[in-house]
This record gives structure tokens, C-alpha cells and sequence, in this order.
């Protein structure tokens, strides 16, 4: 069972484990909370080159901080902070110093990117480490030093979210200085720590009603529940492919080995879809950046007999 880090409750810890999955340019994967800091520390080893230190959170709001020092209600808001220009040693120093409570702290991603090979490793909410590289098999060795197995399809805290069952990220409060990821811009600015971009989700955007014009050309994302008459849940299906016909008769999507598959051209179910990474449950693939998503439940008829 995975070593969750303190500020993350999970619904069922029982069902994820330290495990990794490697894509062409990206690794994800479950580490324990202890091995964080050792791992970033063994990648900047690995990298003889000018480093930054990365670290997001989330944008500050007063109204979403409770007295519990719990953020709720966030969004997708988040203001990423760099600093530039590090060589291994003052990298592992600032891990020294930040790591232990960055950890802890179930809001905040935080890293070590790299100036040259453009590499980075990150961890973050809900104990998942990601790494970008263009050499994913490279790091064969690195997970295996630390006793993390290779899967085909990692499962993450995400995956075992519902409706009804959800995780938990709180703000890690130091019980000795009283501070939190939020101090730590300020207490790091004489060190060339900066605020380099903030990334703002438009709710707008994401909002605005969908007309049958925009969609074609574009990549949806399908996902279709069928249940009996009498409404017992049967399966799930989930598809995407790229619209070639959209009208008030018929919205035709042809997936990417060439079949086809069309729906009613009513909207109602169809929004945009945010930027991002889509498992389909069914396959364990992954669908990214979609340009919207459409949600059907159908009910099959009731056999005669």
C-alpha cells in the first residue's frame, strides 16, 4: 500500500501501490512520501547541467482558506514560481531546506527542471511523481534503485475517485514557524525565487454553449453509459475520434483506425473539454488535450419474452 504524504487522504489507499508507467515523453508514478526527496536528489546526479527549482500552487484566496487552514474550492488557478540558474549542489540544498515540508503538503507541486535537456521531475498531489523526458526507458534503472516496479497501466488516486468517493488535499501548516507553501516565495526571493507565469482557468470559455459548426474538424471524446428499462446500470463505453459531420440530422465522429460512429446532434450533453490527460477506463488509454466531451446515458429496450 502506498505511503501516502501527510496532507492527502485517500478513499481507498488499499488499491494503489508504488508502481510506474512510462509514454514515449513522460513518466507517472506512485512513490511512498520517505522517497521523494531522495529521488529528486538522485536526478539531479543524473544531470550535469543548470538546473531550476519549480514549485506550484495554488493561487491564494482569502475566502478559500477556512480556519482549519484547509484550501477549498480552488479551481484550477495556479502561480508557478522559479528558481533559475542552480547547480547541483545549491539544488540539493534547497531540497534540504523546502523538501521535508513540501512533502508534507497536500497542495503544492514542486521540482527539478533542467536548463539544457529540458528534463524535469515533479511530485505532486496525491503522491504522484511525473517526469518528462525524451528517453522514458533511460530511467529503468532509476526506478528500479528504488524498488518501483514498471506496469502497463499505472493506477493513481485519480482513478478511484467518484461521486461518492473523493480525496482530500490539505495546506501543511509548520507547528514550529506557523508557515505554510505560501511563505515560502517571499522567504526564498532573495534567493531568485520569482513568479513566472500564473496559469488562470477561464470559466467562461469552458461555459460557452457549443454549436454544431465548431465541432467539426475537432476531437471529441465519448463516453456512453447504458443501462436496461428499468434503469440497471449494463456498461460503460468510451470513444474519441474526430468529428467529420456535424448538423441539425447527424454528428458523425471516425476514430483513429477508421471506424465510425454517429450521435444525435443534440448538444445538450457536449461541453469543451480543459487541457489535460483523459484515461479511458475500458482500454487504459489516454486521450490528450480533447477538444470537448460528450456524456450519453441510454436505455435499452426491454426484450419481448
Amino acid at each position: 500500500m502506498l505511503e501516502m504524504k501527510e496532507c492527502c487522504k485517500v478513499p481507498f489507499p488499499e488499491k494503489l501501490f508504488e508502481e510506474y508507467e512510462a509514454r514515449d515523453t513522460v513518466i507517472y508514478a506512485n512513490v511512498n512520501a520517505s522517497k521523494v526527496v531522495d529521488m529528486m536528489k538522485r536526478f539531479i546526479a543524473m544531470h550535469d547541467e543548470p538546473l531550476f527549482f519549480i514549485l506550484e500552487i495554488p493561487c491564494k484566496q482569502e475566502d478559500g482558506i477556512t480556519e482549519s487552514k484547509k484550501l477549498v474550492n480552488l479551481g484550477e488557478n495556479t502561480d508557478v514560481y522559479f528558481i533559475n540558474g542552480m547547480n547541483g549542489e545549491v539544488a540539493n540544498q534547497t531540497l534540504d531546506a523546502l523538501g521535508a515540508s513540501l512533502v508534507k503538503d497536500g497542495m503544492n507541486t514542486f521540482g527539478i527542471g533542467c536548463h539544457e535537456s529540458h528534463e524535469e521531475i515533479l511530485f505532486g498531489q496525491y503522491n504522484v511523481m511525473t517526469i518528462y523526458t525524451k528517453k522514458a526507458d533511460s530511467y529503468r534503472k532509476f526506478f528500479k534503485e528504488f524498488g518501483i516496479k514498471k506496469v502497463q497501466n499505472l493506477i493513481t488516486a485519480w482513478d478511484t475517485f467518484d461521486s461518492d468517493h473523493f480525496g482530500e488535499c490539505t495546506l501543511f501548516v509548520s507547528t514550529q514557524t506557523g508557515k505554510t507553501i505560501y511563505d515560502v516565495p517571499e522567504d526564498y526571493k532573495e534567493f531568485g525565487m520569482y513568479l513566472h507565469e500564473q496559469r488562470i482557468e477561464d470559466e467562461e470559455i469552458y461555459n460557452k454553449e457549443v454549436s454544431l459548426d465548431e465541432l467539426i474538424g475537432k476531437v471529441l471524446l465519448v463516453g456512453i453509459t447504458y443501462y436496461t428499462h428499468d434503469n440497471e446500470f449494463i456498461e460503460q463505453k468510451q470513444f474519441y475520434g474526430t468529428v467529420t459531420e456535424a448538423n441539425e440530422k447527424i454528428v458523425r465522429v471516425v476514430q483513429k483506425d477508421g471506424t465510425e460512429f454517429t450521435l444525435p446532434p443534440d448538444l445538450s450533453s457536449t461541453k469543451r473539454a480543459r487541457p489535460g490527460e483523459y484515461r479511458l477506463r475500458s482500454t487504459g488509454e489516454v486521450v490528450v488535450n480533447p477538444d470537448f466531451l460528450a456524456s450519453w446515458n441510454l436505455n435499452r429496450a426491454k426484450e419481448n419474452g
